[in-house]
Formats: C-alpha cells, structure tokens, sequence
C-alpha cells in the first residue's frame, strides 16, 4: 500500500441521550403536549398498548414492540388502554444535528414506526438504555457515545426516509404490495408487519387492499409464494428439507414442515415421493 495522508473534513456529529427514563401506566393514564418541547423524544413499548396523536395526522393504536416520537416544537397526545396499559421507556435527544438525522429516517412522516423488533436498531436501544443505567465511569460513557451513533446510524439505515405510499392510487399500492413479497419471500425477515412498515399503511388497510384484488390475505398469499416454491423445489432438486426450508423463507426445517402440511395436506417427504 503506498504512503497515504488525509484530513478528515467535519466528522464530528453533534447528537445525544439528554434525558431517559421508564413508566409503567395506569389505566386510561394520558400525556398531552401543549407547551411546545425543546427536544425530541423517542418512546418504546416495553408492554400493553394506548393511543397516540401528533399535530397533523391521525390517532393511532398501538403496542408492544411499536416505537413512537414526540418531535420537537410539536404537540401531542398520547393515552395508555384502559384495559391493558402500555408501559414504555423514553430517550430525550438533543444536539445541533438531531433534526438532520430524525429528518433523514422515516420516523417525521408519521411520529411513529411499528413492530422494530426484527432490527439492529431495536437491539442497539435496548443496549444503550441498559447502558445507561450503569453506574457512570468513563468506560461506560464511552460505551454509551459508542452506541448512540450506531443508534442513528441504524434508524436511518433501517428506516430511511420515503413519502408516505397510502397517498398513491390503491392499485399502486397494491402491485407495490405484490412486488415486495414476491421479491423477499425467501427472506425470512420477510412478514406482514414489515411489509406495513414499508409501505406506511396498517395492517387492516392492507387486509382490504389484498382482499379486494386477491380475495385471500397477505398472510395467505405470502404463505401461497413460499408453499408453490417448496413444491417445485421437492419435485425438481434432490435438496433436503432443511436447505429447501432456508431457500423460501424459513428459519428451521420443522417450522416449515408443518407449515408445508397445513398448507397441503401431506408432509413434505410424502408430497415428494408422490
């Protein structure tokens, strides 16, 4: 490798955990936002479920494993369930760049992003807020500078920003639809909650979008991709069951197994001898 010398021009990112904390709800227990926030807050799940409503959209319901943001200089409401109400933790941000990068994911077209569970981001939240709720040193505080960039750096990666897709013709929408599923089957990260995640719809409108076209659910008809592609894998190659498993989508040779089964009537190893 030749010699080589470089200035880094502005690599500095100024964003940061401010404020944080847990609650646990009580029923019907609500927050509203008149008095406009300096900062952004983000609020995650833990369990149960409620209400939330940011100035210009509509009133949503959601629950464990959704993510939700009170931006700044906005009002907002939110309502835990009567019945079963949510308990969530909260990360106040702060920093000159904080509006750059909240601007750079998906989350300011709706204030919100559902089930992160089956993400980096999710996975990096729940080490950073464990983190910082150990006792400070300058090992722990470097650990949390650490993971507070990769907890930007996998918002924008994973959730990047887009227009919201409901605005399209319902056609549109729906050959989107189809194109994704046909196009991930074979990922098993591939699943209805992220497909409405994609497309920035809820699951029940993308019920009706499927039933109108297909008359089956997405579900069904994800499940019909990865099932007519197993069959044609069982009686064209000589792979065993766990790498066809793999190859449509499924994690483990006995969850596909029984889905085959459901699906057709007969194992796999029999529809193959068949």
């Amino acid at each position: 490798m030749p010699n080589q010398y470089h200035n880094l021009s502005n690599p500095h990112i100024e964003s940061y955990i401010l404020f944080y904390g847990q609650q646990k709800c009580h029923p019907n227990e609500y927050f509203e936002s008149n008095n406009l926030q300096k900062n952004y807050v983000l609020y995650y799940i833990l369990s149960g479920e409620g209400t939330f409503s940011s100035n210009g959209h509509h009133t949503v319901n959601l629950s464990q494993g959704d993510l939700f943001l009170i931006p700044r200089n906005t009002t907002c409401f939110f309502k835990a369930d009567k019945d079963n109400p949510w308990e969530y933790l909260w990360l106040g941000l702060a920093g000159s760049d904080t509006k750059k990068i909240i601007e750079a994911s998906n989350l300011p077209n709706k204030n919100f992003l559902r089930q992160i569970k089956r993400t980096e981001f999710y996975s990096i939240l729940l080490e950073l807020y464990e983190m910082l709720n150990k006792r400070k040193s300058l090992l722990t505080n470097l650990k949390i500078a650490s993971l507070t960039s990769q907890f930007f750096y996998y918002l924008v990666k994973e959730f990047p920003n887009h227009p919201p897709v409901r605005k399209t013709p319902k056609n549109d929408q729906y050959q989107i639809a189809i194109n994704y599923l046909q196009k991930n089957y074979t990922d098993p990260n591939c699943n209805i909650v992220e497909l409405c995640n994609r497309l920035g719809v809820s699951r029940s409108f993308l019920y009706s979008l499927f039933r109108e076209n297909t008359n089956i659910s997405p579900q069904k008809y994800l499940m019909q991709l990865r099932m007519e592609a197993a069959k044609k894998e069982l009686q064209n190659t000589t792979s065993n069951l766990k790498e066809i498993a793999h190859k449509v989508g499924y994690g483990d040779e006995f969850t596909f197994s029984k889905a085959f089964k459901r699906y057709s009537g007969v194992s796999p190893n029999v529809f193959r001898r068949n």
